[in-house]
């Protein structure tokens, strides 16, 4: 439900933040890729390196993605300009069960208890980016539905991961 007050309905908050504390489960990974991951983005698991890392074109498959980046506290980076991220070798939280802020690319379908897709990188779509429905060079978030169907005014929603897949 969107919060309200005196007639205004509030925004959900900054991607990547934790919107529901009772059944959250998070884990720590080091980013053991080359890409910053940013805040409120699906990660990917890399067993061969033990950590996390951005999903990347060779993921056509959800068989790898187990959760999504929490926002932490703290400082940005210097290169601010590309949001707050997880740069490489850093330690990332991952939400794996639990609600979370998103930010969306496109919010037209979105749909209470609908599916969460994430862009590969194919098709000119930017690595990471979410959606409400799907296209081709997207992948289904596993275990991942949009919490309430809404979508605040800056195309930010609620997603619930309703089950470990670590």
């Amino acid at each position: 439900m969107a919060g309200k007050a005196i007639g205004k309905t509030l925004n959900f908050g900054y991607r990547g933040a934790v919107s529901r504390t009772p059944d959250t489960i998070i884990q720590a990974y080091q980013n053991v890729g080359t890409d910053p991951i940013q805040f409120g983005e699906p990660v990917v698991f890399d067993a061969t390196n033990g950590g996390v890392r951005k999903i990347t074109t060779t993921d056509t498959t959800n068989d790898g993605i187990i959760g999504i980046a929490v926002r932490r506290m703290g400082d940005p980076y210097v290169d601010s300009n590309m949001g707050w991220y997880y740069k490489a070798g850093d330690v990332v939280d991952v939400l794996v069960r639990g609600s979370i802020v998103v930010e969306l690319k496109a919010t037209t379908s979105i749909a209470a208890h609908g599916k969460v897709y994430v862009a590969n990188g194919n098709n000119s779509m930017t690595a990471g980016d979410l959606y409400c429905a799907t296209a081709t060079g997207l992948v289904e978030v596993p275990n991942a539905i949009f919490t309430t169907g809404v979508a605040d005014g800056n195309q930010c929603a609620e997603v619930t991961i309703t089950e470990r897949k670590v």
